[in-house]
């Protein structure tokens, strides 16, 4: 069985190895060491990456007790390779993994939540509650963690042979079916759990633990954090932003909020005030579009292209256009696509889904509706004064048919 050094020294970056056999995996190859500095995929933590003999080491796994490297070419058995992680990677992930340990103690020690879900991606780290937790308890557990950080604690992993052992611990998670020996990861005056994983010599080495998002999720809660240089990039990022946002409104970073609330005030009272204007314009459309409305026996037919009207604004346009026995077909134009609304008033004998057809064939669109609206779209607002002109007549023809 392969020596896993990694347990030895979570640091050590690269070591001498004997290949003991290569075995193709279709264009790759799964090597086994006698020993190995690479740490396997487990306990929610990514593998090592790095070189081994001067092949590319792709993935690491344990399978059945051994670890198998995967690699980009073959390497000779009984030939004596050296082995680099990629040490950025390892660091990293260390660091989060030893801040997860920091954080699941946090909010177990301080409201009883416990960690039962973890996941170590390559840009960010989850941790799943099983209860809902407020914003304030997560600034509290967050400040704790980092406390811990800051004193520089001792992280330790013991091995233990002994199951009995082990449940004298004042552990805060033991993960079941274990064989021994059995890994314990502790952190001196805080955490103390299961974990497979390497981790930092000392909390100091994690820098800072950030928690930047919260959701509910299966009756608990999961939280994203990020941990030292991840923390250092995302705090770095959202400062610029705020910054460049500061730049904008000629202002300091500490006022930019501020700046934002009253433009976000003063659009809406914008918005209200245009949706006012536009009531009351489209009362005047209407009134001429019926005046220019086609006679068609009992009935009345609008058809009538717009410019610079959004689907929203058709729609209430064309309902305001909608008197009795009056049946309304308005297009506009937006971004080169074509908007049309078909709408009909009270006392009107057809429902529009019988005559949407006929308007998505002329017009190229696709929309539908039934009652008294119906509402469609088409790629193209080319040729769109003569599909009207047709559909017009269409409607005036179908309506001094009608009894």
């Amino acid at each position: 069985m392969t020596k896993r050094l990694y347990d030895l020294d979570s640091h050590q970056i690269e070591a001498q190895s004997i290949v003991l056999s290569c075995t193709p995996a279709g264009e790759q190859f799964d090597v086994v060491l006698d020993q190995t500095v690479f740490f396997p995929e487990g306990g929610g933590q990514p593998s090592d990456t790095g070189t081994l003999g001067g092949a590319a080491v792709l993935h690491v796994r344990e399978e059945g007790g051994e670890i198998y490297h995967r690699v980009d070419r073959t390497l000779a058995v009984g030939a004596s390779v050296t082995g680099v992680i990629d040490w950025t990677r390892r660091f990293d992930l260390m660091q989060q993994h030893t801040g997860e340990h920091l954080l699941s103690f946090s909010f177990f020690d301080l409201f009883q939540a416990s960690n039962v879900g973890f996941h170590l991606a390559l840009n960010y780290a989850t941790i799943d509650f099983d209860k809902p937790v407020t914003r304030e308890q997560i600034q509290e557990a967050e400040l704790l963690a980092n406390r811990f950080v800051w004193k520089n604690l001792t992280v330790q992993a013991t091995f233990y042979d002994n199951e009995d052992v082990i449940r004298e611990l004042p552990l805060r998670k033991h993960a079941e079916g274990l064989v021994p020996p059995i890994r314990v990861v502790h952190v001196d005056g805080a955490d103390m759990c299961t974990c497979c994983a390497p981790h930092c010599y000392t909390t100091g080495e994690i820098g800072s633990i950030f928690v930047a998002d919260a959701s509910s999720y299966k009756g608990g809660t999961r939280i994203t954090f990020f941990c030292g240089e991840r923390a250092l990039k995302l705090q770095r990022a959202q400062h610029d932003d705020l910054d460049a946002i500061a730049r904008r409104f000629s202002c300091q970073r500490e006022a930019a909020l501020g700046a934002i609330k009253k433009l976000s005030d003063d659009y809406g009272a914008l918005k209200k005030s245009e949706r006012e204007l536009a009531k009351s314009l489209n009362g005047y459309m209407s009134a001429e579009f019926l005046q220019a409305a086609s006679s068609a026996g009992k009935y009345r037919v609008v058809a009538q292209l717009v410019t610079g009207v959004d689907g929203g604004r058709l729609k209430d346009l064309s309902q305001a256009a909608c008197a009795e026995k009056t049946l309304t077909l308005l297009l506009s134009e937006t971004d080169g696509r074509l908007s049309y609304v078909l709408a009909t008033g009270v006392n009107f004998p057809i429902d529009v889904s019988e005559l949407m057809p006929a308007v998505n064939a002329a017009l190229g669109g696709k929309g539908g509706g039934r009652g008294t609206l119906a509402q469609g779209t088409a790629p193209s607002a080319s040729g769109a004064k003569e599909a009207l002109e047709q559909i017009r007549s269409y409607f005036v023809k179908r309506l001094c048919d009608t009894k």
